[in-house]
């Protein structure tokens, strides 16, 4: 050993075989701390895919690997997920039980039975006639000069509207009309405000119960035997009414008009309301449900 160290040096250098010696030496140190380090590294990050460090020496072929992850199934397309909802609501059975549109109805019609019974335009003419022999038996002069100044105000864009509809955008616009009933009902039962639903005519097509109690009016009565909004109203507020009917009918927006009136009960009571109405419009533009609203004031 000493006589190989002593003929390994040569002018101050080490011999070949010391070098060769050294450096494996280097290099399984190395390999030792590189594979601890990833040792830990493995078990700090819970590496699934880590395996037991490998031994110099030892047969990698000897290690297991873990199970492979489950393959993840992509979702199905959007057309099947549509496809099978349609086909849902289609086997769906169909309900006639009224109470689902609404608390208490007084309105029982379904949806089905809407778009199958409106086979005709809605005679609007009619409550209009009845409109104009109501006010000349019922108001002064005067106050029939104001109703028909307020009339004249928005007839002509009603007119202008209407002479380019064809019978089946009338018979449209009259399901729209009784569609959206349903969905008015619904939401009067669960508001609680006295509330009446009519015709740009005036016409009663639908009445909360809150509205029958503030009142003394019977729902059904009201209904079917066609009263109008301006007969529970005492002269002045059913001029009012249509003055400001008149200023709103075809603005662009939905806002509620703030009024106060006087109802009429049928003993012929008076109930001063705050009172405001909404002009909801149908495809054409056209003033197709007035919903109005009454508050007592005490």
């Amino acid at each position: 050993m000493l006589s190989e160290s002593i003929g390994g040096i040569n002018n101050g250098a080490l011999s070949p075989t010391v070098i060769d010696r050294t450096a494996a030496a280097n290099v399984q140190q190395q390999y030792q701390q590189l594979n601890s380090q990833y040792a830990n590294l493995s078990q700090q990050h819970h590496d699934p895919w880590s395996r037991t460090p490998l031994v110099h020496g030892q047969n990698s072929s000897s290690f297991t690997l873990p199970p492979p992850a489950p393959i993840q199934q992509s979702p199905p397309p959007l057309s099947q997920i549509v496809s099978e909802e349609a086909h849902r609501q289609l086997s769906r059975p169909p309900t006639s039980d009224p109470a689902v549109y609404g608390l208490n109805p007084v309105y029982t019609h379904s949806p089905a039975e809407v778009y199958s019974s409106v086979t005709e335009p809605y005679k609007y003419y009619n409550g209009f006639h009845f409109f104009f022999s109501h006010i000349s038996s019922r108001m002064d002069k005067k106050n029939v000069m104001r109703v028909s100044r307020a009339i004249a105000h928005f007839r002509p864009s009603l007119v202008a509207l209407l002479r380019n509809l064809t019978r089946e955008d009338l018979i449209f616009m009259e399901k729209s009309l009784q569609r959206a009933l349903l969905e008015y009902e619904k939401l009067i039962g669960f508001i609680g405000t006295p509330t009446v639903v009519w015709r740009r005519s005036g016409e009663i097509v639908l009445v909360g119960k809150e509205f029958s109690i503030l009142t003394q009016w019977d729902r059904q009565q009201l209904i079917n035997s066609q009263r109008f909004i301006f007969e529970l109203m005492d002269v002045e507020s059913a001029v009012v009414y249509w003055e400001q009917f008149a200023v709103h009918a075809f603005e662009n927006s939905e806002h509620a008009v703030m009024s106060e009136c006087k109802l009429l009960r049928p003993d012929g009571s008076i109930v001063p309301c705050a009172f405001s109405f909404t002009i909801k419009r149908d495809l054409f533009g056209i003033p197709m449900a007035i919903i109005g609203n009454f508050l007592p004031i005490l």
